[in-house]
């Protein structure tokens, strides 16, 4: 059964738009849509009657002051929206005017404007270029211009989008605000923003009122063929499920398809965990990220690899060097490969992209490849990064997925920390290092277990192979260590700088 929806609320039908509207916007609000040129303004309004009009039955108007209506279809067309088919079907009217006229007709009774509106039954119109109906700088008459102009809309009961300049209205200072903001109900501003050399598009609801909206920057494309797409922003709340989820199934693990390693990781990870694969580049931990999949794909469970690292044809010719073919499962439908280039990548897009793609598919383990390469595109030091991590360990737990993150930690020999510069371990459940060992003139590659959240753990390194043809697997040996020394037989423990009493006297006797 369908979900109802508030009759109070316009549905806007733009795609991620009324997820941050709380379902809509109020039916008969004035929108005020603000934003510089190229932001998407006339994209969102004509979107706006569009939808109206195909997905709700609404018919609409687009009232024009400099852009041509043949212009106007042109450029719909290439977003797939057929305009001169709604209006020979009564469902739109272009009204290309001036502005003068289009003001002189929202004051009169018999306005030849909103006689055309009433033909079609008219519940929405979006208003270009509007910037120029309300004269700039003469305060009270600025003023008193909207008020007719927005009680004209009232009064017709038209849920109206106007297209605001920024800059014409801000001037210098993008900031600062303006009376037609106070008289609107609600109002969205479009940015344009600057990140090093690429650029993003952002749309926030700054208000609106009579009901709830998602605060904050989100991002969003005009996308060929469609239309408008907004990702919300990585940090907005998902719903209390997700903010509940957790790895509670205390007795159903997934294999981690690496002989030799469910031992040592208690039988496998829990439904529901997170584990990282940390060590430096070389180690095997792709390798031990397609047996993970390659496990999933023997068992018939569906499972995806997330990779910013490998595209997908390199990724299957690598599991086949080590005796995978992931081809049969993907045309089965259990498994999935991902790609998605990490030059300019636009977080609230890609994470949107990796939900749809949970929802639709529910794996029961996933791989992503890698924590490092998400730390060079959107940085370590501040929040975006955690926030992201944050978002993606609560989405695989609201779907009891098992995910395995590899992560480069560039330290080569010993390790200072599990996981570098990412300040991420108190969020992680599972922890496997990898890491080489110098042995006299070879290095050896050892794993240990470092973290197992509700599991007992056994910090002994043991020695693995990468076997061409069969992947790795780890040695029923473990690496030599000393014999074991109770620590009373050593200074400075806490200091983390060990040193070895000297022996005591064998008549017990402290030496002086």
């Amino acid at each position: 059964m369908a979900a109802k929806t508030d009759s109070r609320l316009v549905e806007t039908g733009v795609s991620g738009l009324d997820a941050i509207l709380s379902g809509g916007i109020p039916r008969g609000n004035v929108i005020l849509v603000e934003g510089v040129i190229g932001a998407g303004k006339t994209t969102l309004g004509i979107e706006f009657v569009y939808r109206g009009a195909t997905r709700f039955g609404e018919p609409g108007v687009v009232v024009v002051f400099e852009v041509s209506p043949d212009k106007l279809t042109r450029d719909a067309a290439n977003l797939g929206w057929d305009l001169k088919d709604l209006e020979r079907r009564q469902l739109l009217r272009i009204i290309y005017t001036t502005r003068e006229v289009f003001h002189q007709e929202l004051q009169q009774a018999d306005s030849l404007l909103i006689e055309e509106a009433n033909k079609i039954n008219a519940r929405r119109i979006f208003i270009d270029g509007a910037t120029g109906l309300m004269p700039l700088g003469a305060g009270n008459v600025a003023r008193e211009t909207f008020h007719i102009l927005v009680q004209g809309l009232h009064r017709e009961n038209l849920t109206a989008i106007l297209a605001l300049e920024a800059v014409a209205l801000h001037g210098a200072d993008a900031g600062a605000p303006i009376h037609e903001e106070s008289i609107a109900d609600t109002v969205i501003r479009l940015r344009v923003e600057d990140n090093q050399r690429a650029s993003t598009r952002s749309i926030e609801i700054v208000k609106s009122r009579g009901h709830e909206y998602q605060m904050g920057r989100h991002s969003f494309r005009i996308v060929n063929g469609h239309g408008i797409e907004v990702y919300r922003r990585v940090q907005a709340p998902r719903g209390s499920s997700r903010d509940r989820a957790a790895a509670y199934d205390p007795s159903s693990r997934v294999s981690t398809g690496v002989p030799g390693l469910d031992p040592l990781v208690n039988g496998g990870y829990y439904i529901g965990s997170t584990t990282v694969i940390a060590g430096m580049s070389g180690v095997g931990k792709t390798v031990m990220g397609l047996q993970y999949i390659g496990e999933g794909a023997r068992r018939g469970e569906h499972s995806l690899l997330l990779s910013l690292d490998e595209q997908v044809p390199q990724l299957l010719r690598n599991a086949r060097t080590i005796g995978i073919d992931l081809q049969p499962a993907i045309d089965a439908g259990t498994v999935r490969l991902y790609y998605d280039a990490p030059q300019e990548i636009e977080v609230d897009r890609h994470f949107y992209n990796i939900e749809q793609i949970v929802a639709e598919f529910k794996p029961r383990r996933v791989v992503i490849d890698s924590l490092s390469t998400y730390g060079s595109a959107l940085g370590t030091h501040g929040r975006l990064f955690r926030d992201f991590f944050h978002a993606l360990v609560a989405l695989m737990k609201e779907h009891q997925i098992a995910c395995v993150y590899n992560h480069e930690n560039p330290e080569m020999l010993g390790m200072s920390s599990m996981m570098g510069e990412f300040a991420m371990s108190s969020l992680v459940d599972n922890i496997v290092l990898l890491n080489f060992v110098e042995l006299g003139d070879t290095f050896r590659l050892g794993l240990t277990v470092g973290k197992m959240r509700a599991n007992p753990v056994n910090r002994t390194t043991h020695e693995c192979e990468v076997v061409d043809g069969q992947g790795m697997h780890v040695l029923p040996r473990a690496l030599p260590v000393p014999p074991k020394v109770d620590f009373s037989a050593y200074h400075g423990l806490v200091s983390r700088s060990p040193e070895r009493r000297p022996p005591l006297p064998d008549d017990g006797a402290e030496p002086s």
